[in-house]
C-alpha cells in the first residue's frame, strides 16, 4: 500500500532511534511476506508512544503488531508462545483472504 509510506506520524518525531523504527514499520507494512516484532525494556514512556505509533502504521498497511517486552522474560516460553500465537494470526489472515 503506497500510502502506508506517505502517511504523516501522529507523534512528533526528534529521536533517530524512534525514526528507524517507524521507518522500518512503513517498509513492512508494504512487503507482503514481511512481518515485524517490536523488542521494547519496559513497555512505558517511550516505548508505549513508539509501541502505539508502530501499531498505527503496521495496521493501516494490514500487518498485525506484536511487542514484547524483553526485561521481564525469564523464561523463553512466553516468547515462544506469542511468535507461535502471530504465525497462526498471520496464517489465519491469508486462509480468510
Amino acid at each position: 500500500n503506497e500510502e502506508v509510506g506517505k502517511k504523516e506520524l501522529g507523534v512528533w518525531n526528534q529521536w533517530t532511534y524512534h525514526s528507524r523504527l517507524y521507518a522500518a514499520a512503513r517498509y513492512v507494512a508494504t512487503q507482503e511476506k514481511m512481518n515485524l516484532v517490536q523488542l521494547v525494556s519496559f513497555g512505558c514512556g517511550i516505548d508505549a508512544i513508539t509501541g502505539d505509533e508502530m501499531r498505527s502504521i503496521l495496521e493501516d498497511g494490514g500487518k498485525l503488531y506484536t511487542q514484547l517486552k524483553i526485561d521481564d522474560i525469564s523464561n523463553l516460553g512466553a516468547v515462544k508462545i506469542r511468535i507461535r500465537s502471530l504465525i497462526a494470526a498471520i496464517d489465519a489472515r491469508k486462509a480468510n483472504s
